[in-house]
């Protein structure tokens, strides 16, 4: 018999399970389109999708489109550090790696909440610090 100090030492059942729900494949279909630069993440986003950043704002298919096009032309590499699924919304936590124009390569911190309705993402809001994704980008000073 173990004592008690030395329970903690004891192989416990499982008590938490991650769950993959159908929000969660969506988003993971998004970025392995994304990531690789292939098309298909365009359909995965509604046609009245919303993204919300920092400095970068888009309503509608169209913009979303075009506004990430403009970004993958810089984006070299995606690091997931984790992601938790709540139904309909999922949340993530990146570094994106990119190359500005000025030729420094850029390892951005972001955190992102996507939420999907009807297997599709409607809203992005994004979350990272801009300084020097502008700075590196000709934006600001």
């Amino acid at each position: 018999m173990a004592c008690r100090r030395d329970r903690w030492r004891e192989q416990q059942g499982a008590v938490y399970i991650a769950m993959t729900t159908q929000a969660g494949d969506v988003v993971a279909q998004y970025y392995a389109a994304f990531d690789s630069h292939r098309d298909g993440w365009q359909d995965l986003v509604t046609d009245d999708v919303l993204f919300d950043g920092p400095v970068q704002h888009a309503r509608g298919k169209a913009e979303f489109v075009t506004l990430t096009g403009q970004f993958l032309q810089a984006h070299r590499e995606t690091h997931l550090l984790g992601r938790v699924e709540d139904g309909s919304r999922v949340a993530s936590l990146f570094e994106f790696v990119i190359d500005a124009p000025n030729g420094q390569r850029l390892t951005c911190p972001v955190a992102e909440w996507a939420t999907v309705v009807g297997g599709r993402i409607s809203e992005f809001r994004v979350y990272y610090d801009p300084r020097d994704f502008l700075r590196a980008f000709g934006v600001a000073d």
